[in-house]
């Protein structure tokens, strides 16, 4: 019969050691199991990842991730230069659009100053269609600056102002034309204050708006290269050939299958991305030294034209003190003739300037008239409209002249949104592309480890 056994603690004297139990695993003298002495066994995690990276499989395994990150980061750069290319051109179609809308109201604007100044020479015997004429003027102004405002954010502080300007202005011809129905003289005063004050606040405000957006098109018409993107995967993929080199090198093996591919494969799809991202650079600046300079060329004309125009209804109405508005005119026929020798081809630009010539001559005839005494004939001819007269003779030069930008404005429109559709399917295939390369460069580095085990 077996001794009765117990769970009661029993008191050890002191100076004596509790008796190991008998039977154990451990046997004799051995202490009871601990969570420490549990997991003793397990490796240290330093020693594993030591003896991962010991030796030339170890370090295999390094250049092993850094190959796979080069392929990824040649793929990503690929993609990236394709789509930012086309982005920086998209951008650049919503600058030049606005360009050509802040070029039209700056027409515009003048257009209605030199149709006002024109009116108010007959006194009040403005036809209605002067005025039609005036009024629709007025409405393109007010309808380009809601769709400016509504396309360019970044420019809505200035079209705000621009819009209380016009008003402003609007007023102010109003006035004039009241009184001057009355045959009052301050009508006058009203013309040429409401006509000074578009030149020095309304028409400073369009060409900011101008010039503003025609730097945002200069910039992204520069920023559709994508160089610094393409140098930086060029450097990803020599860092991969190294990598390969290093392994071939190694192992004595002088052709790895699959980091060929993998380099190859990258490298196609580098080189098609270059050739994609030039190629829209290319014809990005072909449009912007082409048709874009075209548009803001006609743009000069038609602007500078309608404000000589405008200043040869305002000479006459000065009465005898046209001097200032003389010297304006002379200013502004130098800057259409500029403006016309940046016009192509050589044909259109010729037909131009001889109709602008035409009308010239016509101003000369209002000029001498006036400055011979006799301002009732200097007033006929600059208000008649019969054939051969100054305002046909301007109408006939201001038709060519806009109907060739609606040309250029239409041709810079389709070109823009032609460039580059292709961009996003290539982006596309070059990303799985660099996918592939990623595992086959895993691929490859596998089989030469597989060797060493």
């Amino acid at each position: 019969m077996s001794a009765p056994t117990t769970n009661i603690p029993v008191s050890v004297p002191a100076g004596q050691r509790s008796p190991a139990p008998s039977g154990g695993r451990g046997g004799p003298g051995t202490g009871p199991a601990t969570i420490a002495g549990s997991l003793s066994g397990i490796p240290d995690a330093r020693s594993v990842v030591t003896r991962l990276l010991h030796g030339t499989p170890g370090r295999m395994r390094v250049l092993g991730l850094v190959a796979v990150v080069a392929a990824l980061v040649v793929g990503a750069v690929s993609v990236s230069a394709l789509l930012g290319a086309q982005a920086a051109v998209d951008r650049a179609a919503t600058n030049t659009a606005q360009v050509v809308r802040a070029q039209t109201m700056h027409v515009e604007l003048l257009r209605a100053d030199a149709l006002a100044t024109n009116a108010f020479l007959v006194g009040g015997l403005e036809s209605p269609q002067s005025r039609a004429q005036y009024e629709a003027a007025m409405s393109a102004v007010a309808r380009g600056i809601s769709e400016a405002a509504a396309a360019q954010p970044a420019d809505a502080e200035a079209l705000g102002a621009l819009s209380a300007q016009v008003q402003q202005y609007a007023a102010l011809v109003e006035q004039a034309r009241t009184n001057n129905r009355q045959l009052l003289p301050v009508g006058a005063q009203y013309l040429r204050q409401a006509s000074a004050g578009l030149r020095a606040e309304a028409i400073p405000t369009v060409e900011a708006v101008v010039t503003a957006n025609e730097k945002r098109s200069r910039d992204e018409f520069s920023h559709s290269s994508s160089v610094v993107l393409l140098v930086l995967g060029a450097l990803a993929l020599a860092v991969l050939v190294y990598v390969a080199v290093w392994l071939a090198r190694r192992t004595h093996r002088y052709l790895n299958r699959s980091l060929t591919g993998a380099v190859a494969l990258l490298l196609v799809g580098l080189v098609a991305a270059a050739v994609t991202v030039g190629n829209i650079s290319r014809d990005a600046q072909a449009v912007d030294r082409g048709s874009y300079t075209q548009v803001k060329a006609l743009a000069d004309v038609r602007t500078a034209a309608y404000d000589a125009r405008a200043q040869e209804g305002l000479g006459l109405v000065a009465r005898g003190q046209s001097g200032d508005s003389e010297k304006a005119f002379t200013a502004d026929v130098r800057e259409v003739t500029d403006a016309i020798n940046d016009v192509t081809p050589r044909q259109t630009r010729q037909s131009l300037g001889e109709q602008w010539s035409a009308y010239t001559t016509k101003h000369g005839e209002i000029r001498a008239a006036d400055d011979s005494g006799d301002w009732e004939q200097a007033v006929g001819l600059a208000t008649s409209t019969g054939s051969g007269s100054a305002t046909a003779t301007f109408t006939t030069f201001d038709t060519t002249a806009s109907n060739l930008r609606e040309d250029a404005s239409r041709e810079v429109a389709a070109s823009l949104d032609g460039i580059g559709g292709r961009a996003p399917w290539i982006a596309l295939a070059l990303g799985a592309a660099a996918l592939a390369a990623a595992w086959l460069v895993l691929r490859g580095f596998a089989q030469r480890l597989q060797e060493y085990r």
